[in-house]
């Protein structure tokens, strides 16, 4: 009875701060309708980009016929991924976090509950967009269960990376972590996301080999954008696992040591 108890108390918290931040989002109107209006922008340069940039590469390699078609499945699917991204950092960061940490609530829920709004707005953004390039563009999109482990793992990968950057982070005061910096400044020109990886000159090709989101958007073009079964990715897939698998131990531990070390001097909350 204590843990139904427990459990009906976690889904009041969460379900309190999803109504706050609503509440929060949606009294902002301006800001509101200015991130439409970049939706719509955003959505409207991609198709015209699209149609400019001739690639001189094998795009059916990707499951995906057209570079419209290359670049669109790219964004959905980064879209998706990215979703946790900042969730555990940004918690463990804000100034509130010791107040949060030492209230009656469960942590679980509080964290979740704090992020909740964000991801469930930003999912229902990216199917909005899925929808305008279905109808409009042409896009032809498979569901299958090699899409929803691709982008499982790509999720699960992001929350690792984003794990350690908040363990670095909150033990040195830094407001990046060296990690995650890299990745971040390489991506759009290396991942694949907008160019294909053999696009790009011969000496930033290798880069493009190690970075994990070029293996995340090439899965998830072949299942989504092509149709492939779990199956015919697996090899690569299982490749994918194991990197997300050591960043999880990696990230564990750079977070639990940084954590540690926070609360033993007190700075919980101080950047």
């Amino acid at each position: 009875m204590m843990d139904i108890n427990a459990m009906i108390k976690s889904i009041k918290v969460i379900k309190a701060f999803i109504f706050i931040q609503k509440e929060v989002f949606f009294s902002r109107r301006f800001d509101l309708l200015l991130q439409f209006i970049s939706l719509g922008l955003n959505i409207l340069f991609i198709g015209i980009f699209a149609k400019l940039i001739t690639i001189n590469a094998n795009i059916s390699q990707y499951g995906t016929p057209s570079y419209l078609d290359y670049l669109l499945i790219g964004s959905i699917i980064h879209n998706l991924v990215f979703l946790p991204k900042g969730s555990i950092s940004s918690f463990v960061l804000g100034r509130i976090f010791p107040v949060l940490y030492n209230s009656p609530a469960s942590l679980t829920a509080i964290f979740i509950g704090i992020n909740a709004w964000r991801i469930l707005w930003n999912l229902g953004l990216t199917l909005i967009i899925t929808t305008i390039y279905v109808l409009f563009f042409g896009l032809t999109i498979h569901l299958n269960l090699g899409v929803v482990i691709v982008i499982l793992s790509g999720v699960l990968l992001i929350f690792a990376l984003d794990l350690f950057s908040a363990g670095f982070r909150i033990a040195t005061k830094a407001t990046q972590d060296p990690l995650n910096w890299f990745f971040n400044i390489t991506a759009q020109l290396v991942s694949g996301l907008y160019f294909p990886p053999e696009a790009l000159p011969k000496w930033l090709q290798p880069l493009s080999k190690i970075h994990p989101e070029t293996y995340i958007l090439q899965m998830g073009r072949l299942t989504m954008g092509g149709g492939y079964s779990l199956t015919q990715i697996l090899p690569s897939l299982r490749n994918m696992l194991v990197i997300t698998l050591i960043m999880l131990v990696l990230g564990y531990l750079m977070f639990s040591w940084g954590f540690n070390k926070a609360r033993e001097l007190g700075t919980l909350g101080h950047m």
